[in-house]
């Protein structure tokens, strides 16, 4: 019999909807060797109880069945993010955060510049030049922000869900003291009053092409925040030539 310590943590480690792949199950012939099931509940002497793929719903008994967990397979959406965050991380390793601050906020915008557009290639790279698919859902996007109080700007990555007309759903702010995650609880309290402070609330201006956006205006960007978008905005401009003069 298990004890209580084993069956809590069989509780953490088979958590309602963990997917499971039967290698035996004790003296149930009907249920065949790699059947994959999706664990209900451990209940409390236990028993690990499953919806099998074949209807059934016979509990697995973790000292007499064999089995083994099945890594939950990568959306789509989930490996283009993975894939652009390695590019952002190689660029942000030769990045001088304090550097960029000034870049954003002083006179001269060449280095936040071709900072912003180093990450918007690399989001091309990932997910294609053009209007970027609805299908991704959430997305992660290269951008500029700016502090509605203290008209602080720096560059940013703005989480979009693409298929609810662009809600925005965070941003990872790159301060002179590093990147920055709204509403992390690694964040500590000196870090959360910085972020109050200089940069929230705030509007953004995100870089990749998307449809069906009623959140952000385009059409009113300021001129300082022009101004470090130049290199992104002429890139896309040649981009949309390209596209016009190509053969039909």
């Amino acid at each position: 019999m298990l004890r209580r310590e084993q069956i809590e943590r069989l509780k953490e480690r088979y958590p309602a909807g963990t997917v499971v792949r039967l290698g035996q199950m004790e003296g149930e012939h009907q249920m065949p060797s790699g059947m994959e099931g999706k664990v209900i509940g451990v209940d409390d002497i236990g028993q690990i109880h499953v919806e099998w793929e074949n209807g059934s719903t016979l509990a697995l008994n973790v000292e007499e069945d064999d089995f083994t967990v099945v890594p939950q397979k990568e959306t789509l959406s989930e490996k283009k993010c993975r894939e652009f965050l390695g590019k952002i991380n190689e660029i942000l390793k030769e990045t001088d955060f304090y550097l960029l601050n000034v870049s954003c906020n002083g006179g001269d915008t060449a280095y936040a510049a071709q900072k912003l557009l180093a990450m918007h290639q690399a989001f091309e790279t990932v997910y294609g030049e053009g209007y970027v698919d609805e299908e991704y859902g959430m997305v992660m996007m290269p951008a500029v922000v700016c502090g509605r109080d203290s008209g602080i700007r720096t560059l940013a990555l703005v989480t979009l869900d693409l298929e609810s007309s662009e809600e925005h759903f965070g941003t990872i702010f790159m301060t002179p003291g590093g990147m920055m995650e709204q509403g992390s609880s690694f964040l500590s309290e000196k870090q959360k009053q910085a972020l109050a402070e200089y940069y929230i609330p705030y509007d953004y201006w995100y870089t990749p092409l998307v449809e069906r956006d009623h959140h952000v205006d385009f059409t009113q960007i300021p001129e300082e925040v022009a101004d470090i978008r130049r290199m992104v905005d002429e890139l896309l401009v040649q981009g949309e030539a390209f596209h016009m003069n190509e053969p039909k």
